[in-house]
Formats: C-alpha cells, sequence, structure tokens
C-alpha cells in the first residue's frame, strides 16, 4: 500500500537513521537517548516474535526489532500502517477518538538494520475473568472503535485490522485500545464489493461480517478474541456477557447502516448495499431486545464458533492443540444450515420479515465456509487420530 505522508514532514534520512516521523519529528540526540534507554533493558514490557517493548517516560512505549526477527522490517511497516491511523484522526477533526488505542509517533531504523518504534501507551491489559473481567463500559468502548475502523476512511476505506486477539486489545474497567496494526489494512468498499460479492473471490472468510459479507473488524474480535474469553469464564457470567455484548452489537448494526446508507449515494452498487443496510437493520433491531430470544442468542454464538472452527481450519495444520476435529466442523455447519432454515421457515410462516432478513443472512454465511467440508488430509488424518468428536464442547453449548 502506498503512503501518503500528512503528517509533520516525510520520511527522510540523516547520517546515522532513516527516520519515519508521524505525529512528531525526532533529533539524533532523542536518537541516542532513546537507543541507550532500550541498551539497558530495565524496562521491558513483553516480546513477540519479532520484537521487544519497552516502556519510555510515561506515556510512551518503544518496540525494538529483534535481530533474528522473521520480519525484520516489520516495524518500519508497522509506522506505516500507524501512519495510516493518523490520517484518520485528521481526517476526523478534532474530538474524534479511538478510545485508548494506540497512536503512532515516530519511528527509525540505524544503519546497522536496527529500527525502533515510538507510540503511545495503550492503558489496561489483556481481559482476564479473574483479574480484569469485561464489562458494559469496556465491551462498548471496544464496539464504538471497531465500528469506526468498519466505517473507515474517505481515503483508504474500512480499515481491517485483521489481528484483534486478546493480546492486542488493552481493557480498563471502563475504556479499550487497540495495539500493535502492523496487518493494518485499507479496503475501500466498492472494490471490495466487486471482489468478494461479485467475484466471488475469497478464501476462508474467517472475519466475514454476516450482514455485508465483507470483511469486518467485530467478526475478527468474535472469533479470536471474545471466544476463548466466554469458553473460559464461568457459564452463569459468560451467558449474561454475552446478552449483553449482543445489546451493544446492536448499536454497531444501527451505527453501519446510517454510514452505508451515505456509502451507497456515491457507489457504483448501490443496489447491493442498499441490500445490506437492509439486513444491518434487521440485525440491529433484534438484537436491540433487552430480552433476547433463545433462538437468535443461539444463531449468535453459531455464527462465532462456525468462523472460529474455518480459523482452525484455514490454518492446514495438525498442531496438538487444535481440540476439534473435521469430522465435528462439517458436522457442525451442516446442523447449522438445517436449523437456520428451520426457522427461515417458521419466519416465512409468521411473516417476521426481520427474521426472515436474518436467517436469509446466516445460511448465505453458512454455505460461504463450505470449504470446512474438505479439509486437507493431513489435517483430517492427524486429527482423527488423536481427538474424537465427543471430547469438544462447542461455545453454544456453554452459553445457550
Amino acid at each position: 500500500m502506498e503512503i501518503s505522508f500528512q503528517g509533520i514532514i516525510p520520511p527522510y534520512k540523516i547520517a546515522k537513521a532513516k527516520i519515519y516521523p508521524i505525529a512528531k519529528d525526532i533529533s539524533s540526540l532523542e536518537i541516542n537517548n532513546v537507543c541507550n534507554t532500550i541498551s539497558k533493558k530495565t524496562d521491558l514490557i513483553g516480546e513477540g516474535v519479532n520484537g521487544e517493548a519497552f516502556y519510555y517516560g510515561q506515556d510512551l512505549v518503544v518496540k525494538k526489532c529483534k535481530p533474528n526477527a522473521l520480519c525484520p522490517n516489520n516495524i518500519m511497516n508497522e509506522a506505516e500502517k500507524l501512519d495510516i491511523l493518523y490520517e484518520f484522526f485528521k481526517e476526523r477533526g478534532k474530538g474524534f477518538s479511538l478510545g485508548n488505542t494506540q497512536k503512532g509517533i515516530v519511528a527509525f531504523q540505524l544503519n546497522n538494520g536496527e529500527s525502533y518504534l515510538i507510540s503511545s501507551l495503550v492503558k489496561g491489559k489483556k481481559a482476564d475473568y479473574c483479574t480484569n473481567p469485561l464489562n458494559c463500559k469496556n465491551l462498548s468502548s471496544l464496539v464504538s472503535i471497531i465500528t469506526e475502523l468498519d466505517k473507515g476512511s474517505k481515503k483508504y476505506g474500512r480499515l481491517m485490522v485483521y489481528d484483534i486477539n486478546l493480546g492486542n486489545i488493552h481493557f480498563t474497567k471502563d475504556n479499550a485500545g487497540i495495539l500493535d496494526f502492523e496487518h493494518l489494512k485499507g479496503e475501500k468498499l466498492d472494490e471490495s464489493i466487486k471482489n468478494v460479492i461479485i467475484d466471488k473471490n475469497y478464501g476462508a472468510a474467517v472475519h466475514t461480517s454476516d450482514t455485508s459479507f465483507l470483511d469486518s473488524n467485530l467478526r475478527s474480535f468474535e472469533f479470536s478474541a471474545f471466544y476463548d474469553y466466554l469458553a473460559n469464564t464461568p457459564a452463569q457470567i459468560s451467558r449474561k456477557l454475552f446478552n449483553e455484548y449482543l445489546n451493544i452489537k446492536s448499536s454497531y448494526h444501527k451505527n453501519m447502516a446510517k454510514h452505508l446508507k451515505e456509502q451507497a449515494k456515491n457507489s457504483l452498487y448501490p443496489e447491493i448495499i442498499e441490500s445490506i443496510v437492509n439486513s444491518e437493520l434487521a440485525h440491529s433491531k433484534l438484537l436491540a431486545n433487552k430480552n433476547l430470544s433463545k433462538d437468535i442468542i443461539k444463531s449468535e454464538v453459531m455464527k462465532i464458533q462456525m468462523s472460529r472452527f474455518m480459523f482452525i481450519s484455514s490454518k492446514y495444520c495438525n498442531s496438538p492443540n487444535i481440540r476439534f476435529n473435521p469430522m465435528q466442523i462439517r458436522r457442525y455447519r451442516q446442523d447449522g444450515l438445517e436449523y437456520f432454515n428451520k426457522k427461515l421457515i417458521e419466519a416465512l410462516d409468521a411473516k417476521d420479515f426481520d427474521r426472515i432478513t436474518y436467517y436469509k443472512d446466516c445460511i448465505k454465511i453458512f454455505n460461504k465456509w463450505a470449504k470446512a467440508d474438505d479439509l486437507p488430509k493431513t489435517m483430517i488424518d492427524s486429527q482423527l487420530k488423536r481427538i474424537s468428536v465427543a471430547k469438544s464442547l462447542t461455545l453454544d453449548r456453554i452459553l445457550v
């Protein structure tokens, strides 16, 4: 992706480094201070495959690439992605907020290949039932951030993060923030519609929205982060939290409907967008009820579970931490289609038009996941030998 820098000044070189300003420039003296501070390793926050993160003052973090990083240029690439977010903030103007989300400050790469990224400290920590539980406030904060990313920018379109796992979201009691944007990608609405809906050019589609059928950050959060939290929290608590989340999700659909209605005015595909708007509104209405019906709760859980299954199967691997076997995945998809078709018939008989739209969408997304029926033989053989279907408890059995 080409980056049109609109920050302080464009990237430039000095004798000792290549500098990528995002919100601020950096002097040679401060470059030395950063390197000296990091070399002491006294303020290490954590480390990943490609780098280490350190506290730098009260409100800043420095990420340094590892000498043996799998992606040695990863930090400078991440700086480019944070620059996109910086442009996004400038586009929306004063008062716009993505909660406690990471903001890029500046990056630089020394002549010896070492690269550093300075960004804002994302307060809080990952969600944990015992030490940092999710609640209506911090979930609402996260969904608000995700809504803005899914609405996207005029220049780049929808801003897909593609890595919204629990480690990349920090929660406080009342707030949320996303960090690590190395996989951020801008996706223009019309281009996505042509590629996915018209040309049907998609893969495992694990990030697929159940309303637009394009990729969605909300779906990424559900299968990659929320799934683990719900599955590892006492059932009674996770059931209550999930119902509260669905009410929050209702507002997401309502906001997306309003946004897409505006987008249709300048789109090459206004009829397709109008159909998506109708789906967003139907889902919003059904999820807005304080006393949600069991069939809607079950359907929402089944879509998250199937996304999780597709995420597992898309890895095409036989690692021992995969708890589900291919026979179970195939059966789950087929049982889901049978359930949704039954509910669709009931909705047609009752002339419940919101449910008709809703269950047609459920059927459509489960049909998109047909690739689960034909997993690679290496995965099938290894999983069938190691685990039986009965050993794996699906999320809908926990929550419904």
